[in-house]
């Protein structure tokens, strides 16, 4: 072999007779497959995945603000929000375009871009924010909704 013989050789052999590799009881087939995914979801027992969505009143009471300077971008769909444009800002001063952080809180109680939790309706999910709350400030760690500040230097609420 000289130095111009860069060719590197790779030589498999798979027996012909057996369709699986390795031990044929590891492989799932798509009937096998369609009563596992029917076995995991009939006993996800209602369990929440994520938090509950934002409430009603909370919604209700965001600010709708008039944006005056330019470069405001809405974190859900990514658009910059035009001078003069109404726009919903959340407690944590981030702002967004109406159709936007609605429908987003309908779903989720957090802010997109810094996570701050607005108050929900689910009193479990609450109480359990309070312990949690309290717990990571005896700690010295602030709690899940210490605002960040986002937008507020260039609207003014309408």
């Amino acid at each position: 072999m000289g130095l111009e013989d860069n060719s590197i050789e790779f030589r498999l052999q798979v027996p012909e007779s057996d369709r699986y590799v390795g031990n044929p009881e590891d492989y799932v087939d798509a009937a096998e497959y369609e009563a596992l995914l029917q076995t995991l979801a009939e006993s996800d027992g209602g369990g929440r995945r994520g938090a509950p969505p934002a409430s009603k009143s909370a919604v209700e009471a965001l600010p709708t603000v008039k944006i005056e300077s330019e470069g405001v971008v809405c974190a859900v769909c990514k658009d910059l929000l035009g001078v003069g444009d109404a726009a919903k800002r959340l407690p944590c001063g981030h702002e967004y375009h109406g159709d936007c952080i609605v429908p987003w809180l309908s779903s989720r109680n957090s802010c997109p871009v810094c996570r701050f939790e607005l108050p929900t309706d689910d009193r479990e999910y609450e109480e359990e924010r309070v312990v949690n709350s309290a717990s990571s400030n005896s700690n010295g760690a602030s709690s899940s909704g210490g605002g960040g500040g986002g937008g507020g230097g260039g609207t003014h609420i309408v």
